[in-house]
């Protein structure tokens, strides 16, 4: 793997900006002050700064302002404080304007240093990105390399345009081959650092420990649902090893829950069963969560899991209607839906389920059937959402071909980033984006606020600052569903 030619060292700023001013949520808000979820820390910012800290023997600060609760001048005057050479941003669709604001400010501030901005918002709109007059250069797909080689390049005092995935300013978003994917070895990058965090500052309100992580063991996603920008990058995944040496790191900082962000874990079955023999055998304690697919549970799998210390299991089903499903491209049925969370409960694993509201061609019966479908599941936890049509999903392209979705609002936000965007349109074909409210509303209300439902989680709680979390989010939903 190239990792670029060294150079003086610099110091080198990577920001999560703060969500003030993103696109305004048509779900209910659980945010730390009223809803107690907790923050997760930013695994994709770890990887760089680990890299350029171990690779090119730069000094890297983190700034994560959502968790950290930093506002815009709080951010500019740590910057200012630290006086970086290179300041990297890591831009989402729904934060574009927070991370645009940012970067100007910071430009103003720093007129001399190099500011680049990477993301999922930055590969999905590279041209309308670098055309901000104050951004330097984009990095499109994996950065660690293109990061590391910027920052070789920054201190060597000569820039050019021949590093993979990297797209400078002067020259422009270049055309051919534009984003970088490390192809084969993952292991060859550095396990996160998360010594660069405050790991105090991150929690979860569905663990039961203060302290929790996230981790990445793959890349890349096998489905091609069409509400989904992740299907553009192959799947690609860490040895076993690799894994278990990152889940020893963990405990012996003293973390006790992980919750592993791979979009499908179970892809590689032996894989898993690997990973999760060598944490039996070398004793490690901690906690873990998955997400996984329905078509991919296995009963053998989901006990070996549980042994090995997983105790929670995400599942995308969506819908509760076979033919929903298969507009959607999700590649499963209700019937492996039934049996994966059967399974998943017989080995004594939790279980969360996510549900989508306002798809293709879903009339409001479906709609009624996915609700009583989750109600059926009874699992342990469900998110019910309003699908939302995102920029690069084949979702919202068609919907524009077909004028479901009158212009391109996206893209207009992009090159003019408004503060707190109202997204004007959504799938409204059979129903309304009110009627949709209403809907997940009444779904939220019909599955958690079920005496039976409440009494079971009451006696499942094992501290007081557990049940603290869970209260404090169950009063902030009752405020948000039922009071409005």
């Amino acid at each position: 793997m190239d990792r670029g030619k060294g150079g003086r060292p610099v110091k080198i700023l990577l920001i999560q900006p703060p969500t003030l001013g993103g696109v305004r949520p048509v779900e209910p808000q659980l945010d730390d002050d009223s809803g107690g979820i907790g923050f997760k820390p930013p695994i994709g910012i770890l990887y760089l700064a680990t890299t350029a800290k171990e690779w090119g023997g730069h000094e890297v600060k983190i700034i994560d302002a959502v968790a950290q609760q930093l506002d815009f001048p709080a951010i500019v005057k740590q910057a200012l404080d630290y006086q970086p050479q290179l300041i990297g941003i890591s831009a989402w669709t729904d934060f574009w304007w927070p991370a645009q604001h940012l970067g100007m400010l910071l430009k103003e501030a720093l007129p001399q240093t190099h500011l680049c901005y990477g993301g999922p918002h930055v590969c999905i709109f590279p041209e309308e990105t670098l055309n901000s007059p104050f951004i330097d250069s984009i990095v499109l797909g994996d950065g660690e390399i293109p990061l590391l080689s910027l920052a070789n390049m920054v201190g060597n005092g000569v820039i050019n345009e021949k590093i993979p995935g990297l797209h400078l300013k002067m020259t422009g978003v270049k055309s051919g081959e534009q984003t970088y994917f490390i192809q084969r070895d993952l292991d060859s990058l550095p396990i996160p650092d998360r010594r660069l965090l405050d790991m105090n500052l991150y929690s979860s309100i569905l663990g039961k420990a203060e302290k929790v992580t996230t981790m990445i063991t793959s890349r890349g996603c096998p489905g091609r649902c069409v509400f989904c920008k992740l299907s553009f990058q192959k799947t690609l995944s860490r040895s076993t090893p690799n894994v278990l040496e990152e889940f020893q790191q963990i405990q012996d900082l003293g973390i006790k829950e992980v919750e592993v962000y791979d979009d499908t874990f179970t892809w590689s079955k032996k894989r898993v069963a690997e990973i999760c023999q060598g944490l039996i055998a070398s004793g490690n304690t901690l906690k873990w969560a998955i997400r996984d697919r329905v078509d991919r549970a296995d009963p053998q799998l989901l006990q070996l899991l549980r042994q090995a210390g997983c105790t929670r299991v995400h599942y995308g089903i969506e819908s509760g209607v076979d033919r929903v499903l298969k507009r959607m491209r999700k590649g499963i049925n209700t019937n492996q839906a039934k049996q994966a969370v059967t399974w998943a409960k017989a080995a004594g694993l939790e279980v969360l389920t996510y549900f989508m509201l306002g798809n293709f061609d879903e009339t409001l019966d479906d709609m009624q059937r996915t609700i009583a479908f989750a109600m059926e599941l009874d699992t342990d936890y469900t998110q019910f959402s309003i699908t939302i049509p995102y920029p690069g999903t084949e979702l919202y392209k068609e919907a524009l071909q077909t004028s479901l979705i009158s212009r391109d609002y996206w893209r207009e936000q992009a090159l003019q980033p408004t503060r707190n965007f109202q997204i004007p349109q959504v799938i409204e074909s059979h129903a309304s984006l009110e009627t949709l409210v209403n809907l997940r509303d009444q779904a939220i209300k019909s599955f958690y606020f079920r005496p039976g439902y409440l009494w079971r989680q009451i006696k499942k709680v094992d501290n007081l600052p557990e049940f603290v979390k869970k209260a404090r989010m169950g009063l902030h939903l009752f405020k948000k569903v039922i009071l409005g």
